[in-house]
């Protein structure tokens, strides 16, 4: 959760999640300006002060030797899936996981030069067609489980909500293990606001700052869908 020192407008920190953790109290975001808070984060200077609380929340499963992982990102949902690459690639995993990149244009597809020099296969898709893909991420994510077909995968995927709810769909037709990172509007980061509640089947609600942001999608898709209607009685 971060927060700069530009006074009470606007009230609430952002969250955001690691691009890397270096030595010592270093650590890197990306963030991209959609908003009051982010922009002023993007027009802050060398130096000037942030309030920061964290590390929070869960991570990724690590690698299993026996599985590929299929990394699907959209847009700035690349940061925890970067940073997952690169603890693979330093423990000598990286040939464990393909990346599934998707964006509306190609300048939203960033880190593409870092991400080869870690020799992490790339699969890329932009809806304007201009790199990789023509189309959504989804598509592309088709494309490599077909590739994968019949060998044990698993899908670690982050992003904005509306395509992690397709990913998950497409991870449970094709009875696929599948760890989605949510996105939700937060302002405490610590579970005491409770503002950032989403539906669950292994309780009635699940925190996406502290139970998350990680969930398996088995767990939180569709689980506030209402329940069907009962058969209408003959007359």
């Amino acid at each position: 959760m971060i927060r700069g020192a530009w006074g009470r407008d606007p009230l609430l920190p952002r969250a955001f999640s690691l691009l890397s953790a270096g030595p010592g109290d270093s650590a890197e975001i990306l963030a991209k300006a959609v908003g009051r808070g982010t922009a002023l984060l993007e027009r802050a200077l060398p130096g000037a002060e942030l309030d920061v609380l964290g590390p929070l929340g869960n991570s990724f499963p690590d690698p299993h030797p026996d599985t590929v992982d299929l990394l699907v990102a959209g847009g700035v949902g690349l940061p925890p899936l970067y940073m997952q690459a690169a603890h693979a690639a330093a423990r000598g995993q990286v040939d464990r996981l393909e990346m599934i990149y998707g964006g509306r244009r190609a300048v939203d597809l960033v880190l593409l030069r870092e991400m080869e020099a870690m020799r992490l296969p790339l699969f890329l898709a932009t809806e304007s067609g201009e790199t990789g893909d023509r189309g959504v991420v989804t598509k592309t994510l088709e494309a490599r489980l077909d590739a994968h077909r019949g060998k044990p995968v698993r899908i670690l995927s982050c992003g904005p909500n509306g395509m992690l709810w397709a990913v998950a769909r497409l991870a449970r037709d094709r009875t696929v293990p599948c760890f989605i990172s949510l996105e939700e509007q937060m302002a405490c980061g610590i579970g005491v606001c409770l503002g950032c509640a989403v539906p669950a089947r292994s309780r009635p609600f699940r925190y996406v700052c502290s139970n998350g942001p990680v969930f398996d999608a088995a767990d939180v898709l569709d689980a506030g869908a209402p329940a069907p209607e009962p058969p209408a009685c003959p007359s």
